[in-house]
């Protein structure tokens, strides 16, 4: 794990969206920390198309002076609305993952914030920059979607199946977390009904347990038959601020953003949810 540094850095993406101006006002009224430096950063992708296009490259020139004005006015957005918050801006040219990536193991990045449209009906249906980011970072990703305002994050809950043994859990983090915001943690154990539980399961549990016995969290364990139905309803019923997950590529939380899910789940389209990892600080 990252040594917890003095100065952490966190990185707002930027668009220039609605959506992406939200998550911006979401991120300075969460951080309200001067000991965080806040990068708003845009990525700007040069389609491989133009290549040798002298027209479309002299468009694409304008294009981007235009794009540096905007970051210069959010920018300016921020110190008028916020002067509190440590800022400064960058523009950066690539494939967005690719430069993403740069910035998150740049020294210090502890946490990356996005914007999302939320004019969806499925579940979580992200575009394809954001899922990536969400799964594969090596750091935290936090999705704040444009259909919610900031409040106090009074109420987490971490979305787990404790009974697996490869969880690589990010207790440490997760106490990180509730420290900085003084939140009440749930616990939801999204295990299947037809999962076997042994003694090494339930030991397992209670690993996880004892690491967070001194948050005093609330535990849930509903009996279901949808997973999704069930952590969405859980979180309405609570007025949950924010959601934990661990995501990967063959995860269940990945397995959302290849199917339908529509009818029923409207919650957690308007939830911040964070993908928490092993290694990394946080604020």
């Amino acid at each position: 794990m990252r040594p917890i540094q003095i100065m952490a850095k966190i990185i707002v993406v930027t668009n220039f969206s609605a959506s992406s101006r939200n998550a911006l006002d979401y991120a300075c009224k969460f951080l309200h920390n001067p000991t965080t430096s806040v990068l708003l950063l845009n990525i700007f992708s040069f389609p491989a198309s133009l290549t040798g296009d002298a027209i479309a490259i002299a468009a694409l020139s304008e294009t981007l002076l235009n794009d540096e004005r905007k970051l210069q006015q959010e920018y300016e957005w921020v110190k008028n609305n916020y002067p509190e918050i440590n800022i400064h801006a960058e523009m950066v040219t690539g494939v967005f993952i690719d430069e993403l990536y740069a910035k998150a193991i740049e020294e210090n990045t502890s946490l990356i914030i996005l914007g999302a449209d939320g004019r969806y009906n499925k579940l979580l249906a992200w575009d394809v920059n954001i899922v990536d980011a969400f799964i594969d970072l090596d750091i935290p990703v936090l999705i704040v979607p444009s259909t919610i305002t900031y409040r106090p994050v009074k109420k987490i809950a971490f979305a787990v199946n404790y009974y697996r043994r490869n969880l690589q859990m990010p207790l440490a983090m997760i106490k990180r977390l509730t420290s900085f915001t003084k939140a009440q943690l749930y616990v939801i154990n999204v295990v299947s009904p037809t999962e076997l539980i042994d003694d090494s399961a339930k030991a397992y549990k209670k690993a996880v347990q004892d690491e967070l016995a001194e948050l005093s969290p609330i535990y849930f364990e509903p009996e279901f038959k949808n997973i999704f139905n069930a952590i969405d309803k859980f979180t309405a019923d609570e007025a949950i601020d924010m959601l934990l997950v661990i995501p990967t590529r063959h995860g269940l939380w990945f397995k959302i953003f290849q199917q339908d899910h529509t009818a029923g789940i409207v919650n957690l389209n308007h939830l911040p949810v964070l993908s928490l990892r092993q290694e990394s600080g946080f604020i």
